[in-house]
């Protein structure tokens, strides 16, 4: 009796040991597993520098120029109007107690469109082959905000030269639209006017023609100081003269 006492207690105090020694052998995977969990979930509850909140984020409208300077402005017949791609977003410095801005950021636009005289059409076709009216816009000093804002462009003769066989309103109908957003020269986020169209949110990564200087910053336009509270600072084009010589 004594010995089987003293081997059970033997054989006890083995397993108990061995249960030890697997959960210590398991313990630093489970919780590297937990940390990384831990990880991924901080990672998506944090807001991106620049963050576009859905695909309604960018929006666009086809505008007619404001009657500045000109008797024959303010149209609204289709071969007049602009188009005007607007995107909302919101600005979330990285420290925003000690920094509450970010210097810079560029938003890259793509805009399908249709090109009825390119020579990639295939003989025959009349659609046209798909194309990516490219331009983009630098904003500076924008301070912490839920609601932030950007616009560009596309002129008349644009509309009406990419249209394909279909009209300029094909343009805020039915061609996608996408925006990137850059700071520091990486892209923190992007979203697409159509997401769920055909290639998904990255459509303009399949389209192989673009067509760039097409879609126009607020500077080039008439609608210069449309919205000016609306939109921050423009980063100046510099060019070769414009360090103040005669």
């Amino acid at each position: 009796m004594g010995l089987k006492r003293s081997l059970g207690v033997v054989t006890l105090v083995t397993a108990a040991g061995f249960v030890t020694a697997v959960a210590q052998m398991a313990k630093p995977p489970v919780a590297a597993l937990v940390a990384a969990q831990i990880g991924q979930d901080y990672a998506q509850t944090q807001a991106r520098v620049i963050q576009f909140f859905n695909e309604e984020s960018v929006t666009t409208t086809l505008v007619a120029a404001p009657a500045v300077g000109s008797t024959s402005g303010g149209s609204s017949t289709d071969n007049s109007n602009w188009l005007k791609v607007e995107w909302h977003y919101g600005i979330n410095p990285a420290d925003p107690k000690k920094f509450p801005w970010i210097d810079s950021v560029q938003f890259k636009v793509y805009v399908e469109a249709r090109d009825l005289y390119s020579s990639a059409v295939p003989p025959g076709s009349q659609d046209g082959v798909a194309i990516c009216l490219t331009g983009s816009v630098t904003y500076l000093n924008l301070a912490q905000a839920r609601d932030g804002y950007g616009v560009v462009y596309l002129h008349p003769s644009t509309l009406a030269r990419y249209a394909g066989n279909g009209g300029t309103e094909d343009f805020d109908r039915k061609f996608n639209v996408k925006v990137e957003a850059y700071v520091g020269g990486k892209l923190v986020d992007y979203q697409s006017k159509n997401p769920h169209d055909k290639g998904g949110p990255d459509w303009n990564k399949i389209i192989t023609i673009s067509v760039p200087n097409l879609v126009l910053r607020q500077d080039q336009t008439p609608f210069l100081m449309a919205d000016s509270i609306r939109y921050p600072m423009l980063k100046p084009i510099v060019t070769p003269d414009s360090g103040g010589g005669q």
